[in-house]
Order: structure tokens, then C-alpha cells, then sequence
């Protein structure tokens, strides 16, 4: 473990599972400091599956029941726990695992990290001794809201490299297949995706468009694919955990949302090595630079979809964007990157209490 000091932390998440991007990039960053010699052992809410998924992973799991955005009862248990334990360190994730996992570290006089995934209020992190924001966007936000900008550092979410560079699927019966991983919801942006499709699909007749993730909005999502025309085009796989196995199908990765911190999902299609069509807001610009994807305006079917045919009928610039976009997932977004990032955040609030 280099010559780092090795660190007894506790992740605490109020997830109901591990399905959301967020809660992944926890578990891919609890699994590397584990690997780099910490103690890692996780806090959750009782009655919850994530407490199990984790158990599973080898890690070591204490549960406690919290009934309210702030439950004091709760607060006092987790006090206990943390003092019993000896954690040098408190990590927690999601809204109302800080509010309360940051209060009780404050009584049992630990230092506490919140990381904000998306663009959220501050109240629920205020109890934070320190802020990991996921993106530069993330803590501009933050800032807006009077944060200062000294206590929140920025941290990209990492992700396991997989795949060939720069592979580019050979055009046959089945070309183009684009593809979409998200939780179908209306911030995610779906149905404008799927307008995008109707129209592309005057040009490219056998186009496929591949939804991996559940949500509220796959109903509605279908009745308009239905309305549009494209219903055989448009096929929703719901949530799933082999998703490499739905990106190598894809020729493109499309991520229409209206609001994004980050994108882990974005990470993991450049890992996979494809180019990316996605919409300029939030985070994104961050994540998809101009060499390995285009970026358009939110809400704007036609101008996504000139953009996607830009790319499938430009195989030379598709194969040098999905090459670049697997370099940039490596350099920029791997899992080392992030373990070591927030291992110095550590160190700095364990620094600023010892003084």
C-alpha cells in the first residue's frame, strides 16, 4: 500500500440496492481501499437489501433502523457504533445517510466526508466536515449555494477498464445499434432519444435502440415509441447488472439527460471504448471532451439525431472517437485515480484534526 498509512473507514449508505450509478461507484471505490489495505467496513439501513449485496462482497456490514430525514434515535446509535468501532474516518453517500451519518460523527468527534453524486441541496451535507463532489459542476453548484469552496474537493467517480480499444462493430443486417444506460426517468431524457430514432430511422431502416435501466418512465417511454413508429426499433432490457454485455452490441452510446452531476454511465461506455452522443449540461462537458464525442443541446431531437448519423455514417471518426474515449476513461476516470484522490482528502482532514 505504497507507504500511506492504513485507515479504518466507514461507508455509510442509505441505498435501498446497488443499482444506481452512485452507489456502484461506492462499491468500486470501497473494494480499492480495501484492496489498498484499509479497513473498510459499511453502515446501512436496516430493512434494506443493499446491507446484504454488501455482506456478500466480504465486507463487514452493522445496520440501523432511521425513520426520519433526521432521527435522533438513530443519530445516538450510530454515535455508539462509530466510538466503539475506532473508524478514523466517516464517508457517507446519498441525502439522508449524510444528514444523519455526519451528525453522529460530529457527536462522536470524527471527521465526516459527504459525497454529492448530483446536483443537490446543501442542507442535506451541512453536518460534513469536508465535501467530495463527483464533477467541477457539482461544487459550482455547491458554491452557489454559499459553501465554501475550500471544503469541497472534487473527485472523479472511477471505473474498471474493460474491452478492446477503439473497437468499431462491423456494419452488417444489424447496424446502427444505439444504446442508452440509465434509469429511465424523465430527467433522463429517453423520449427525446426516441424522437431522435423516428427520425433516423428514415436513413438507417434496421436501427435499434437498446434501453438498459427501469424506472418510472418505461411505460410512457413505450407509448410513445408505439405513437412515433418505432416500437420494434426501441427495446427496453430494464435493469442490468452484465451491462458490458449490452455495450458490446452498441455502435454509439446516446445520453440524452436534462440533468447530470457526472454520468458514471458515461465512463462506462467510453471504458467499453465507444464514441458518445450526449447532450451539453451539467457535469457531461467534464466527462465527453470534444475527441471522443459530440455534445448537443438538451430537449432537441432533430439536432441529436444529426449528430448521431454524423457518427454512423463517419466510421473512421467513430473508430478514432471510441479510441480516445478509452484513453480518457483510463487516464482520467480509473479506479486508482479515484482511491488515491479521496485517501488524500483523508489524509488532509486527518492532518487538520491532529493539529
Amino acid at each position: 500500500m505504497d507507504d500511506r498509512r492504513p485507515l479504518k473507514i466507514l461507508q455509510v449508505c442509505s441505498a435501498s440496492q446497488a443499482v444506481y450509478g452512485a452507489v456502484q461507484s461506492l462499491l468500486v471505490l470501497a473494494k480499492a481501499q480495501r484492496e489498498a489495505g484499509h479497513t473498510v467496513e459499511f453502515l446501512t439501513f436496516a430493512g434494506k437489501k443493499f446491507g446484504e449485496q454488501v455482506r456478500e462482497m466480504g465486507f463487514t456490514v452493522h445496520e440501523t433502523k432511521v425513520r426520519a430525514k433526521v432521527d435522533p434515535l438513530a443519530i445516538l446509535r450510530m454515535r455508539r457504533l462509530m466510538r466503539d468501532r475506532g473508524y478514523d474516518i466517516i464517508h457517507t453517500h446519498l441525502s439522508t445517510s449524510s444528514v444523519n451519518g455526519c451528525l453522529a460523527a460530529r457527536a462522536a468527534g470524527l471527521p465526516s466526508v459527504a459525497t454529492v453524486h448530483g446536483m443537490s441541496s446543501k442542507i442535506s451535507f451541512a453536518a460534513a466536515t469536508h465535501m467530495i463532489a463527483v464533477s467541477e459542476e457539482i461544487k459550482r453548484h455547491l458554491v452557489s449555494q454559499g459553501v465554501k469552496p475550500e471544503i469541497v474537493s472534487v473527485v472523479y467517480n472511477g471505473y474498471e477498464l474493460v474491452g478492446e480499444p477503439g473497437q468499431v462493430r462491423s456494419e452488417g443486417d444489424l447496424f446502427p445499434v444505439l444504446g442508452t444506460v440509465a434509469r429511465v426517468t424523465p430527467l433522463k431524457g429517453i423520449d427525446n432519444a426516441i424522437r431522435a430514432v423516428a427520425i433516423l430511422k428514415r436513413d438507417f431502416p434496421t436501427i435499434s435502440y437498446l434501453v438498459v435501466g427501469d424506472g418510472i418512465g418505461v411505460e410512457p417511454c413505450k407509448a410513445l415509441a408505439d405513437e412515433l413508429g418505432v416500437a420494434d426499433n426501441v427495446h427496453f432490457v430494464g435493469y442490468r447488472r452484465d451491462i458490458e454485455t449490452f455495450l458490446t452490441r452498441m455502435d454509439l452510446f446516446v445520453f440524452p439527460s436534462l440533468k447530470e452531476g457526472m454520468g458514471i454511465a458515461l465512463v462506462e461506455a467510453m471504458a467499453q471504448g465507444l464514441a458518445t452522443v450526449a447532450t451539453n449540461i451539467g457535469g457531461i462537458p467534464e466527462v465527453i471532451t470534444p475527441d471522443c464525442g459530440i455534445l448537443v443541446p438538451a430537449k432537441n431531437p432533430d439536432e441529436l439525431a444529426r449528430e448521431i448519423s454524423k457518427l454512423l455514417t463517419n466510421s473512421e471518426l467513430r473508430a478514432s472517437m471510441a479510441s480516445a474515449a478509452q484513453k480518457r476513461a483510463a487516464d482520467v476516470f480509473s479506479v486508482s485515480a479515484m482511491e488515491s484522490s479521496t485517501y488524500d482528502v483523508y489524509q488532509r482532514l486527518l492532518s487538520a484534526s491532529a493539529a
